[in-house]
């Protein structure tokens, strides 16, 4: 069938980038690109959308209802562009700063259901601000016997 877009792998297991299409607009995605999205998701787990520039507040949200439900942040900042957006930085006067600086985490968990769909947008980042995604299957199927016999034996307690 007809695709909207193509998916460059980044991994050889995980991860796909889209360049060359933009999300910007007003009116709602079409079902079938929703459907292609949430397809290229099951199999890539993450997408990159490259090259969106500054999509508005309204647009991410509109996007992200799209997906399922809105699962809206606890905390609203006041320079967020719209009240379900959790906006972070490094500067007080842009967004909430410190997230995520005391270790790894898994966005999502401290819900007694987590999301299925996250969406991020990301203006620009800063040196040394890398956010990172983890395969955990993978990772944890990369693990020898012994360290996945002990992880499995432990709960992850967050919240």
């Amino acid at each position: 069938g007809h695709r909207w877009y193509e998916v460059k792998p980044i991994l050889p297991h995980f991860g796909g980038e889209v360049r060359n299409f933009s999300l910007d607009g007003d009116a709602p995605l079409p079902d079938d690109l929703v459907r292609q999205i949430k397809e290229d998701m099951n199999q890539y787990r993450v997408l990159v959308f490259k090259g969106q520039g500054q999509l508005s507040g309204a647009r991410q949200v509109h996007i992200s209802r799209q997906l399922g439900e809105i699962e809206s942040t606890f905390y609203k900042h006041p320079a967020s562009p719209h009240p379900d957006i959790f906006r972070v930085s490094n500067d007080e006067r842009e967004g909430c700063t410190n997230v995520g600086r005391t270790g790894w985490h898994i966005d999502g968990t401290f819900q007694a259901m987590p999301f299925k769909y996250q969406t991020m947008h990301f203006h620009s980042v800063c040196t040394g601000g890398e956010t990172w995604f983890v395969p955990l299957k993978e990772f944890y199927e990369l693990q020898d016997e012994e360290t996945r016999r002990r992880w499995d034996r432990y709960w992850f307690v967050t919240g």
